[in-house]
C-alpha cells in the first residue's frame, strides 16, 4: 500500500501544525530576532493598547504573511507592501522566516530568506542554524512535496469541477489564513486579489466540498453516467440486431424470387396438402437441373480431353521436326551474321540438333550422332574463333545455300500440321466455352443454394426458434452492463447518504459554535442555493455585524470538525484581527472560548487580536507585541523608507 494510502486510512491529526516560528535579520544571525513557540490548540497574539496606543501596527498582520510564508504560500505578501518593506531594510533585508512545522506526522524546519528564493532550504534533520550557514542537505522540494502529498493528494477529488484546474496547496491555504481587508466580503473571498482560481465563481465552494469530505470523487456518478449511456446504444444496438433477420428475410426472398424468375408473392414453402407453386420446390427443380448441366459438361470436358490428347499424339513428330529444323536455321543465321553468343544459346536449347544426337533419324533408323551428314552439320557450327574469322565470308556463302533446302522443308512440314492446329485450336476454344458455362452454372447453383440457408436462418432468428451469435453475446453484455448500472446506483446513493451525514456532522459543529455565542440559538450549513455565499448562518439576529461573524463561526466549525476521519481539512486555522468590524470583547472570547472549552491537540488555531485576553485566556498567550517601544514590534524595529510601523 503506498504513503498516499496509509495517509489517508489513519492521518495524523492536525495534518498540519507550526510548532516554531524564528525571525532573522540575517543568514549569519546566531540569535533570532524573534522566537515565537506556538502549540496544538488555541494560540492568541496579542497586542494590547497601551500608552497613547492603540494595539495596532506593531506586526500582527506581518506575522500572519510570514507564516503563510514558511508555510510555501505564493502570494503571501500580495496585497500589502511587506515585502518590499523588508527589501528596503538596511538591517533586515538579509533577513529570514524559520519554522518547525509539522505535515502529515513529519517534522520539517523550513528557512526561507526573503531576498533570494535560490536559497529557500528545508530538512527532518537539521535545525535553522545549520539550514542558515548552508551546513544540511537542502530538502526544500521534498517539503514541498511532502505539503502536497499529505494536503493535497489525499483528497478524493484532484481536480476542480467544471474547470478542471488541478488543486494547488496555496488554495487550501487561503481558505485556512484569510486575508484581513477581504474576509468580510463572502465566505469564499480569501484573498483581496483572489487565490489563483480559473473559475473563481464557483471553484471555492467545490474546493471547501471536497475537503469537507461534502463532495465524493465523482468515480461512482461518471461511470453511472458512462453504464446509462451504454446500456442505451446496447439497447438500441439489439432491437436493430432482432430487426435484422426480418429485414434480411424479405431481401433474400425478393433475390429468390427474381433468380427463379417468379412473383415475390410465392410462398416460400407448400402451405398445406394442395399442391402449389413455392419457393423451395421451384428451387429444388432449378437445382436438378443445374446438376444435370453439370453433368453434361463434364462429359463433354472429358470428351474433347480425349480427342485433343489423340490430335497432340499425331502431331508430335511433325512438331518435334519443326522444332528441330527451326533451332537448326536459326542457327546458321546466327552463324553466318557472326553472331556466335546467339549460336551458342541456341545450341543449348533442347530443340537443337546437338541435343537430339542421342535419338534416332527417320530415314535411316539410325542414331543421330551416327549420323555422318549430321555430324558435319554440327562441327560446322562448331569450328574455333580464328577460323571463324578467317573463313566467316566463305562460310557465309556456304550457310546461305544450304539454308534454302531447310526452309523448304520446314514450310513443307509447317504446311502439313497446319489443319492439326486448327482443329487443336478448336478443340481449345470449345473446351473454355464448357469451362465458363460450368462455372456459371455452379455460381449459380451455390447461390440459389445459400439464398435457401440464409432464408432458413433469418426465418428462424425472425420467429425466435433460435439466435444469432451476435444477438447473444448482445444479450450477455447487456445483462452485465445492467448489474453494474444497478450497484452503481446503490453506491450513488450510498455516498450521497454519506454526504447527507457529513453535512449534518458539519452543521451540528455549526449548532454547537452559534449556542456558545450570546444571543444565538442556532447554526446550520446551508445547501439553499438562494444563500449560495453565505454557507453557514446562524440566528436570529441579522445585523450585517454578524454576517462576519458567521464567517469566522463556519471556519472554526470546519476547524472542530478537522478531527473527524471523514475531513481532509490540514486542521490549520489563522485568523488576523477577527474584531476589526466591531465585534463585541463578549462575542470575542465567547467564539474563543468555545475553540478553547474542546481542549483539543487535534488541530491548531491562531488568532491575532489587539484586546486584552481575559485571565481564563492568558495560557494560550504566545507572544505579547507592543507599539510602547520598538523591542515590542514584531521585528524590534520600524521598517520601510519613512519607518512606518507594520500592519
Amino acid at each position: 500500500m503506498s504513503d498516499v494510502s496509509i495517509s489517508a486510512l489513519n492521518p495524523v491529526k492536525p495534518r498540519l501544525w507550526v510548532e516554531t516560528l524564528w525571525l532573522l535579520d540575517s543568514l549569519t544571525a546566531t540569535q533570532p530576532l524573534r522566537e515565537i513557540p506556538l502549540r496544538r490548540g488555541l494560540n492568541l497574539i496579542v497586542s494590547p493598547p497601551g500608552t497613547g496606543s492603540s494595539g495596532h501596527g506593531v506586526g500582527k498582520t506581518a506575522f500572519c504573511q510570514l507564516l503563510r510564508f514558511v508555510l510555501d504560500d505564493p502570494l503571501w505578501s500580495d496585497g500589502s507592501t511587506l515585502r518590499d518593506e523588508l527589501l528596503h531594510s538596511r538591517e533586515l533585508k538579509e533577513g529570514a522566516a524559520a519554522a518547525r512545522v509539522h505535515v502529515g506526522g513529519e517534522t520539517w524546519t523550513v528557512l526561507k530568506p526573503w531576498l533570494h528564493q535560490k536559497h529557500y532550504r528545508a530538512s527532518c534533520t537539521a535545525d535553522w542554524r545549520q539550514l542558515a550557514v548552508n551546513d544540511a542537505e537542502n530538502e526544500f522540494a521534498a517539503y514541498q512535496a511532502a505539503l502536497r502529498r499529505h494536503l493535497v493528494e489525499v483528497l478524493p477529488v484532484q481536480e476542480l469541477p467544471g474547470s478542471e484546474q488541478p488543486i494547488e496547496w496555496h488554495q487550501i491555504l487561503a481558505w485556512c489564513s484569510r486575508d484581513q481587508n477581504a474576509r468580510y466580503q463572502n465566505y469564499y473571498q480569501w484573498r483581496a486579489d483572489g487565490a489563483g482560481f480559473s473559475w473563481p465563481a464557483k471553484s471555492p465552494a467545490a474546493l471547501i466540498q471536497i475537503v469537507l469530505g461534502l463532495l465524493p470523487d465523482g468515480t461512482a456518478l461518471r461511470e453511472l453516467d458512462g453504464t446509462a449511456k451504454t446500456l442505451e446504444k446496447h439497447k438500441t444496438d439489439l432491437q436493430a440486431l432482432r430487426e435484422e433477420p426480418g429485414r434480411l428475410l424479405k431481401h433474400v426472398r425478393r433475390q429468390l424470387a427474381r433468380r427463379l424468375n417468379v412473383s415475390v408473392k410465392t410462398p416460400f414453402r407448400q402451405d398445406g396438402l394442395l399442391e402449389q407453386p413455392n419457393l423451395i420446390g421451384l428451387a429444388k427443380q432449378r437445382h436438378d437441373t443445374y446438376q444435370q448441366e453439370l453433368l453434361t459438361i463434364d462429359a463433354e470436358r472429358q470428351e474433347l480431353t480425349a480427342q485433343r490428347q489423340t490430335w497432340m499424339e499425331k502431331r508430335a513428330p511433325l512438331k518435334a521436326g519443326i522444332d528441330l529444323l527451326t533451332n537448326e536455321i536459326k542457327q546458321m543465321e546466327a552463324l553466318a551474321a557472326g553472331d556466335i553468343q546467339e549460336v551458342e544459346r541456341l545450341q543449348k536449347e533442347a530443340s537443337s540438333l546437338q541435343h537430339q544426337l542421342p535419338t534416332r533419324c527417320d530415314a535411316g533408323n539410325r542414331l543421330l550422332r551416327d549420323c555422318s551428314h549430321v555430324m558435319e552439320r554440327i562441327e560446322q557450327t562448331q569450328i574455333d574463333r580464328k577460323q571463324r574469322i578467317t573463313q566467316h565470308q566463305r562460310a557465309k556463302e556456304t550457310l546461305e545455300s544450304e539454308l534454302l533446302p531447310l526452309r523448304r522443308r520446314l514450310a513443307e512440314l509447317e504446311a502439313e500440321a497446319a489443319p492439326m492446329n486448327e482443329q487443336l485450336t478448336a478443340i481449345d476454344q470449345r473446351a473454355d466455352a464448357l469451362t465458363t458455362r460450368h462455372a456459371q452454372s455452379l455460381s449459380a447453383d451455390q447461390l440459389l443454394s445459400d439464398a435457401i440457408e440464409d432464408y432458413e436462418l433469418y426465418e428462424d432468428i425472425a420467429t425466435g426458434k433460435s439466435s444469432s451469435p451476435e444477438i447473444a453475446t448482445l444479450e450477455r453484455q447487456l445483462e452485465s452492463i445492467q448489474r453494474r448500472h444497478g450497484q452503481l446506483q446503490i453506491q450513488l446513493v450510498k455516498e450521497r447518504d454519506a454526504v447527507t451525514g457529513r453535512h449534518h456532522v458539519i452543521s451540528t459543529a455549526m449548532q454547537a459554535v452559534a449556542k456558545s455565542l450570546p444571543s444565538f440559538h442556532w447554526g446550520v450549513l446551508s445547501d439553499d442555493n438562494k444563500h449560495r455565499n453565505r454557507p453557514f448562518q446562524m440566528g436570529p439576529m441579522h445585523s450585517t455585524t454578524f454576517k462576519v461573524l458567521e464567517i469566522l463561526a463556519g471556519d472554526i466549525a470546519c476547524l472542530i470538525d478537522s478531527t473527524s476521519p471523514e475531513s481532509f481539512h490540514p486542521g490549520f486555522l489563522l485568523h488576523d484581527s477577527p474584531r476589526e468590524a466591531e465585534m463585541s470583547e463578549s462575542m470575542l472570547w465567547a467564539l474563543l472560548g468555545h475553540v478553547a472549552s474542546g481542549e483539543s491537540d487535534a488541530f491548531q488555531y491562531i488568532v491575532t487580536t489587539s484586546t486584552e485576553p481575559a485571565e481564563a485566556f492568558k495560557p494560550f498567550e504566545r507572544l505579547r507585541l507592543s507599539s510602547d517601544s520598538e523591542d515590542g514590534l514584531l521585528l524590534r524595529r520600524r521598517v520601510g523608507e519613512e519607518q512606518r510601523p507594520l500592519t
